[in-house]
């Protein structure tokens, strides 16, 4: 994942550990060595994704708008 997605939403397909396939929009928090930190928009969580099980990724045309500082809700535009 190209370092120009931090701050950015995009659309990645992700496969874990166990070989599962998953399909996330993702707010691209930072990118160190092999790691990608970021929020899951889905689950509102905290996410550490490995660069290495990213198998897909494209910006989204969703960006993220958060109500508060410690509000966790957030409103998508398009």
């Amino acid at each position: 994942m190209p370092t120009k997605y931090v701050g950015e939403v995009v659309e990645i397909v992700y496969m874990d550990k166990d070989g599962n396939l998953s399909q996330r929009r993702i707010e691209v928090h930072g990118i160190r060595g092999e790691l990608v930190y970021s929020t899951c928009l889905t689950s509102g969580e905290r996410r550490t994704f490995r660069k290495d099980r990213i198998l897909a990724c494209k910006p989204s045309p969703f960006r993220r708008r958060e109500t508060g500082k410690n509000n966790r809700s957030m409103t998508l535009h398009g």
